[in-house]
């Protein structure tokens, strides 16, 4: 056997030079006689290799069929298409000399065509799965191949899949190119797209939806032109319009602007018969052709108006891959670009757009001017309607004067995207695009090619490339990546406008894509690319006229079809551009481009001339490579504080979002919530991305997984089975197989052993792009946040005597989907890979869409207001004491417990919210939530009700029920090596305090964090020594915290309890801090003093003063206490603040114009929260904020009392407030600066007068 392979493999290699001697043949040689006899030859090699190939399939093995590098590599297949793809190249060839046979060896030629006329090569258009296409695509391919007599199945196999794009290329793409495949491959594109209802659907959509037209000739030759096509597409599906006459015309007629209808009617007032359709049609054709007749006879404007300077209108581009229909004239460009439509008048405009109901500043069809998001204005009177709208005034009929408009004003919508990873060398880029409508005919051409590019099989791509020096980077679209199967890097990207404003484009992957030159075999490059949504919009941006460019004959071309819009799908930056050029440059006339010759081919670049004076679309793509601002991340750590509002004003989106939920949202008969998705447009564009081959390419990598990891596979259908037996997913009617619009999630694993319920949960991947860039969670609005934060819930459990905890059952799977929307979660699965792939499609809310935690939240919220007016107590724990599906809430006796259990369970059940995993303090308790579990629900319902361990994780906070403590507990995985940056940053993430329970040890690794920003470290660079074993040290002693607890209970009671709140606040040259206690004093008069929080932050890299940072801390402070006594219910006569500062006292003792900017401005935020009277001076050894501001190991917190309990007097019955006597200060004085002027008056000599009163 392996003999044979061996011999195959020499055959394959024949095969494969045979083609790329043929391509570096010289052209002289190519005659017909040459190319007959490599034709002969290749069939002779072929036919050795398939006779090999049949004595290996006879003889292996199943064992060898599964092992063996023969048929795992599949080069056989290989070997096929590089057979057939020479055979077609040498026919081909063939042709052109006016030869062609089926058989390679006959040598007849056709007739002589020499005295014939050379008619224009007829070429089919590439079918892109588009159901309008298909009936075109079909007639013309039947013609011209698929009845085409002297051509084999296996050429029209590869003819057939090279006309193929977009979702009709990946319905095929899995069919091998053979003779038995061809009739397959046809008839599963026939029963795809020969959807004759479908079609229909569209046409009589479009005939239907014509808009009304004005008063011209190209809207009515529009209007007719639109109803004949769409008539006749009718007539082809076989549908009988001949008793339609009379409708057509209603419909029609209608859309007709007044005076046209006007005449129509007049017309028929002569006749009492019906109109016929034939007549109508010559109706429309006359008063068209009246028009052109009148419009040309008006007065054109005189030279002196057509030279003068004119403003440029300037418009972003849309970089979306998915085309726009115009709503004026119905062709492929957006209504602000429309020429037809800005050479309406403007009562025509106006009428037009009110009309159709679009918005006056956008001219977008989806929302009105009051809800528009767009920041333009009128370039003309900069009020919000767009320019083409703005009235008309009287003198704009006047000729202006020629120097009235000298300058060209030009606007540019710029966007510049730095882009870098997460790796050694960021590389940023900006995308610049502008349009521009000009006083010159001229448009400047980009460096195109064509390349083929090698997928993750091995087989090639042609894709498009734009050629860019001034690129550091390089860039390849979504689409492309899914084309060829690329697998994805993470990466980590800034994204910034120019001046630093930040850009709604980013990358999030990278992907090495191998490219190879189509005219030169032996070249190919690695080339290392950002993935964006889209490189930009089409190029060129309209079809360009060639022909007066003679030199383009003399050269081969990077890119034939450069003249030709066509999307990007790779944009090849400086290292590469520099890598493909070669000797040879071309320069003609000004108006004419540059030729550069390159591997790839001559390139063309430069200024051209147009024949018209349309709005251009100029793209510009420049990329730079700048250090990447990373460590913005890390400089939150000692930013100067800011103040987080009490109340969150909802924006635009978020109240669009709650409208969504309030309109659509209802209950069906069990009680559940139905809801839909909250979409940022009517129409998301996430259903034009033909994600179900992505979808089920995801799908067969995880199959490959599960073979890896059986326990994991049992574990996943076990959940998937879950989901079927609920009714949690559907599958999909075969009668909907074919929805194009439907969205495809892919899905996979998320194990955690930790859980007790749960231990695989399934994610779906709704962030995945379709082949047009978007993806479902890109057209989903987030929501507000409803919850309160979890540190307000954890303060408010803290508060109960008795804590109560549960969590509901499957949260998001307990709210339904509405069937229209469950289209939009479709997923393939099939528990045995042998068997078929079935489509589903989840109804209920799915975990890994951008919603979900909205639509879940809010629905367990309205849960409180439908159901919740009998128990008014239960309907604001609902609001208040859940954090997304944990309930942490509690009661003062056991009986109430068992109520508040009770009445949740009954609240919530008429929601279908179940509640499972009850726990409380008391055991007590305990046992009666279980009887009561025991007398009314199943067994295993019981099980799933009660959760007894001993210490119970929630919400990343450790409890011993026992004890009735919150232990907090690390748990960092094995150190590393090397260590970097990178590494010790992911391990102090880990670290999870959100109330600052052990802020004195948490505050060390804020600290060190700016060290190893100032040390200006790369990110994977290995620490210094020093920085390397400060943080071992460190990391190692982290493991004490572990011993660390505090009592849940604070000791407080709903009636007889006295609660104080106790703040302090310090700093040191390295931090400052803040830390709030409350002092209860119970009905036996019993002090308890227990620690709510604390907050720390790393003092800014550029110094301040010692007596600045302390008032930092106590703007830290204020905000803190305040924070703590709204959620705590603590009336301002019972707050108290502390420093050690007196100069700090001092500051807040006087008026905070007393002072200099910087310190005024913070006293005045501290005194507009805690009273001046209210602030107090403590000694700095009895100062718990020091401890905070200069750090503590793990070892040193654990034994401190100070620390857990506060100062001493705190426990004490009295406490003396303290200030110093005399507060006094200077630092930070304003200094008041007086400009004083003074007027010296000379003494009036009296002896000069005679009177007194001329004196005076």
């Amino acid at each position: 056997m392996e003999a044979m392979y061996k011999l195959q493999n020499d055959k394959r290699v024949l095969i494969e030079k045979a083609q790329i001697n043929f391509k570096k043949a010289p052209k002289d040689r190519i005659t017909k006689i040459y190319v007959e006899t490599r034709l002969e030859s290749l069939e002779a090699l072929w036919k050795e290799f398939s006779s090999t190939h049949n004595n290996i399939v006879q003889n292996a093995s199943d064992v060898q069929r599964k092992s063996d590098k023969y048929f795992v590599d599949d080069i056989y297949d290989i070997t096929e298409e590089l057979y057939i793809f020479h055979k077609i190249q040498l026919k081909e060839v063939l042709n052109k000399f006016g030869y062609y046979s089926s058989d390679p060896k006959s040598k007849t030629n056709d007739h002589s065509t020499s005295n014939s006329v050379k008619l224009p090569k007829i070429c089919i258009p590439k079918f892109s799965g588009n159901y309008a296409e298909w009936t075109t695509f079909k007639d013309l391919f039947t013609s011209l191949v698929h009845k085409n007599d002297t051509l084999e199945d296996v050429q029209k196999m590869h003819y057939l899949k090279g006309l193929l794009s977009g979702e009709a290329e990946q319905l095929v793409r899995h069919i091998a190119v053979t003779s038995d495949n061809y009739k397959e491959c046809w008839s599963l594109l026939h029963s795809r797209y020969n959807n004759k209802r479908f079609l229909s659907n569209c046409l009589l959509k479009r005939l239907l939806s014509q808009a009304n037209i004005i008063e011209s000739s190209s809207s009515i030759k529009g209007l007719l032109d639109t109803t004949m096509e769409c008539l006749n597409g009718l007539k082809n599906l076989g549908i009988d319009i001949s008793t339609w006459d009379i409708i057509i015309i209603h419909i029609i007629s209608s859309k007709l602007d007044f005076e046209s209808r006007k005449q129509w009617e007049t017309k028929l007032s002569f006749k009492d018969e019906l109109p016929v359709l034939l007549e109508f049609k010559d109706f429309l054709e006359a008063r068209f052709r009246a028009l052109e007749f009148l419009n040309a006879g008006t007065n054109k404007p005189t030279a002196s108006v057509i030279k003068k300077a004119t403003t440029h209108h300037v418009i972003s581009t849309d970089n979306k891959p998915n085309e726009v229909t115009c709503p004026f004239c119905e062709e492929g460009h957006k209504i602000a670009h429309c020429k037809k439509f800005a050479k309406e008048s403007y009562e025509a405009r106006h009428n037009f757009v009110q009309t159709r109901r679009l918005c006056f500043n956008c001219l977008n069809s989806n929302h009105s001017i009051k809800f528009c998001r767009h920041n333009g204005s009128c370039r003309i009177c900069k009020r919000r309607h767009h320019s083409l709208l703005h009235p008309q005034s009287v003198s704009n009929s006047a000729v202006p004067n020629e120097n009235s408009h000298i300058a060209t004003e030009v606007k540019s919508a710029v966007s510049r995207v730095q882009a870098s990873l997460s790796e050694d060398e960021p590389s940023p880029s900006n995308l610049v695009s502008y349009f521009s409508k000009g006083s010159l005919p001229k448009q400047v051409l980009l460096a195109t090619a064509l390349v083929e590019a090698q997928t993750r099989s091995g087989s090639t791509q042609l894709l498009r490339v734009l050629l860019d020096q001034g690129s550091q980077a390089s860039f390849i679209a979504e689409s492309a990546v899914q084309l060829l199967g690329l697998k994805k890097t993470p990466v980590k990207t800034v994204i910034s406008g120019i001046g630093g404003e930040k850009s709604a484009f980013a990358s999030k992957y990278a992907v090495t894509v191998t490219i190879h030159s189509r005219l030169d075999p032996s070249f190919s490059i690695q080339v290392h690319a950002f993935v964006l949504g889209s490189i930009t919009s089409i190029l060129p941006s309209k079809k360009l006229e060639v022909f007066s460019w003679p030199e383009l004959t003399q050269i081969t071309l990077a890119d034939p079809d450069f003249h030709t819009p066509s999307k990007i799908d790779i944009l090849l930056g400086a290292e590469i551009y520099g890598q493909v050029l070669r000797e040879g440059l071309i320069k003609s006339s000004p108006n004419a481009p540059i030729a550069q010759n390159t591997v790839l081919g001559w390139i063309l670049s430069g200024q051209i001339s147009t024949s018209d004076h349309p709005i251009h679309c100029h793209h510009v793509i420049h990329s730079n490579s700048d250090q990447a601002d990373d460590n913005a991340l890390l400089r939150q750590f000692w930013e100067i504080e800011s103040v987080i509002p009490d109340q969150k004003i909802l924006s635009d989106e978020e109240q669009r979002c709650e409208n969504i939920f309030a309109q659509t949202t209802h209950r069906d008969k069990e009680g559940r919530y139905v809801v839909n998705l909250p979409f940022r447009d009517q129409d998301p564009q996430c259903q034009y991305g033909s994600s179900r081959d992505l979808a089920i390419k995801r799908f067969h990598l995880l199959e490959n997984k599960f073979k890896r990891n059986p326990e994991v596979k049992a574990r996943y259908s076990e959940v998937f089975q879950e989901y079927i037996d609920l009714g949690h997913m559907e599958p999909v009617p075969s009668d909907e197989l074919n929805n194009i619009s439907a969205v495809y999630l892919p899905h996979h694993a998320v194990v955690r052993e930790d859980k007790t319920t749960t231990k695989v949960r399934i994610v779906f991947d709704a962030s995945m792009k379709g082949l047009n860039g978007v993806s479902l969670n890109d057209d989903l609005m987030v929501g507000p946040r409803l919850q309160p934060p979890l540190r307000h819930i954890i303060m408010r459990w803290r508060m109960h005597p008795i804590s109560l905890c549960a969590d509901i059952v499957k949260m998001y799977r307990q709210v339904k989907v509405s069937s229209e929307h469950a289209e939009f979660q479709r997923v393939v699965w099939r528990d045995d890979p042998e068997s078929v792939i079935k489509e589903y499609k989840l109804v209920r809310v799915t975990f890994g869409t951008a919603a979900a935690p909205y639509l879940a939240v809010k629905s367990l919220q309205q849960v409180a207001i439908d159901e919740g007016g009998s128990y008014p107590d239960v309907s604001e724990i609902i609001k208040n004491d859940f954090y997304v599906d944990d309930l942490m809430t509690g009661c003062q006796t056991v009986d109430q417990g068992l109520h508040l259990h009770e009445r949740l369970t009954e609240v919530l059940t008429k929601g279908q919210f179940p509640l499972q995993k009850w726990v409380s303090s008391r055991n007590e308790l305990n046992e009666r939530i279980q009887g009561h579990a025991e007398r009314t629900k199943q067994k295993e319902e019981q099980e799933r009700d009660i959760k007894l361990d001993s210490v119970v994780k929630i919400l990343g906070i450790s409890w011993d029920r026992q004890s009735d403590e919150c232990k907090y507990s690390v748990q960092l995985p094995p150190q590393q090596f090397p260590v970097t940056k990178r590494r010790v940053i992911s391990d102090i993430a880990r670290l999870f305090d959100p109330l600052g329970w052990v802020a004195p040890c948490i505050i060390i690794s804020k600290i060190f964090i700016q060290k190893l920003w100032l040390s200006g470290l790369d990110w994977d660079a290995e620490l210094t020594p020093d920085l390397l074993s400060e943080w071992e040290t460190y990391r190692a002693s982290l493991v004490e915290t572990n011993k660390i607890s505090i009592p849940r209970w604070i000791n407080t009671k709903a009636d007889d309890s006295l609660m104080e709140l106790h703040g302090f606040c310090d700093a040191s040259i390295a931090a400052y801090a803040a830390v709030v206690y409350v002092r209860t004093i119970d009905a036996e008069g019993k002090i308890h003093v227990n620690l709510i929080t604390a907050r720390t932050k790393v003092a800014p890299v550029k110094q301040q003063s010692v007596p600045r940072l302390e008032l930092m801390g106590a703007v830290l402070l204020s905000e803190l206490i305040i924070e703590v006594a709204r959620v705590m219910k603590i009336s301002p006569p019972h707050i108290h603040a502390w420093t050690d500062s007196s100069i700090v006292l001092a500051w807040l003792s006087k008026h905070p114009s007393h002072w200099t900017t910087f310190v005024g401005n913070r006293v005045s935020t501290i005194l507009s929260r805690i009273d001046n009277s209210h602030w107090a001076h403590v000694q700095s050894t009895h100062n718990p904020a020091d401890l905070a501001s200069r750090g503590l190991t793990p070892q040193e917190l654990a034994c401190s009392s100070l620390w857990s309990q506060g100062p001493p007097w705190l426990h004490e019955e009295t406490i003396e407030y303290s200030r110093p006597k005399s507060i006094v200060t200077n630092t930070e004085k304003r200094t008041i600066k007086v400009h004083v002027a003074t007027e010296t008056q000379q003494e009036v000599p009296v002896w000069k007068y005679k009177t007194q009163q001329k004196h005076v």
